[in-house]
């Protein structure tokens, strides 16, 4: 009798693993085919394109006025995201590298940086000449100091370019290994020119803020 018995509780303890068993293979089955769904997800108000990595979220598309446009130019130094301007009259500002120069129709942190100066009160500076055409050009100032010779300024400034213009955002993301136009071709989806040499999983994704000026 205590043999039947202890077949019989070998028995149920082989049948309850198998169920165990079988209820573990299921439900990772059923995690799987959720994390492949939610990897392949396309979301309706996204429009992707294949080869790059850009996108543009038509969703987010707005007209804005100075009132936001301002604001987030100091914010895109504070956030580590970049914000081009399109149909502007003229550039932001004008780069001198040696003997040649380069129109700049965007404020980015990642290229100021490293061709401009990396301080936060230098950018604030920087920003408001952009901005208001106005800077210090007293011997010894932060302007002399870190910005003539460098960068050469339109004669109309960024405020007066866009005041009563009718100005669209848009926002999107982009790798910071890649290359866009600037001012961007088609500023509603971007151009980018996309580095295959670099691994995906060490690329930096960044924001971007697109205006286009009408």
């Amino acid at each position: 009798m205590e043999n039947a018995a202890d077949a019989l509780k070998i028995a149920g303890a082989v049948f309850l693993f198998v169920i165990a068993l079988s209820v573990a293979i299921v439900s990772f089955a059923q995690a799987r085919e959720a994390s492949d769904t939610i990897m392949n997800f396309r979301d309706r108000e996204t429009e992707y394109i294949d080869g790059n990595y850009y996108y543009e979220s038509r969703g987010t598309e707005r007209t804005v006025g100075l009132e936001t446009i301002i604001p987030t130019i100091y914010r895109s130094y504070l956030e580590d995201y970049k914000v081009v301007f399109s149909g502007l009259s003229k550039p932001l500002y004008t780069l001198i590298r040696n003997t040649s120069t380069v129109d700049r129709y965007a404020f980015d942190g990642d290229f100021d940086n490293n061709y401009i100066s990396s301080s936060d009160t230098n950018k604030e500076v920087f920003v408001q000449a952009i901005l208001y055409g106005t800077r210090d050009l007293s011997p010894g100032s932060l302007w002399n100091n870190y910005y003539e010779g460098k960068i050469q300024l339109p004669t109309v400034s960024l405020y007066d370019q866009l005041k009563g213009k009718t100005i669209k955002e848009y926002l999107g993301v982009y790798y910071a290994d890649e290359k866009l136009d600037e001012p961007p071709q088609n500023p509603s989806v971007g151009n980018v020119t996309s580095d295959d040499n670099v691994p995906e999983a060490n690329k930096k994704e960044r924001r971007i803020v697109t205006y286009v000026v009408n």
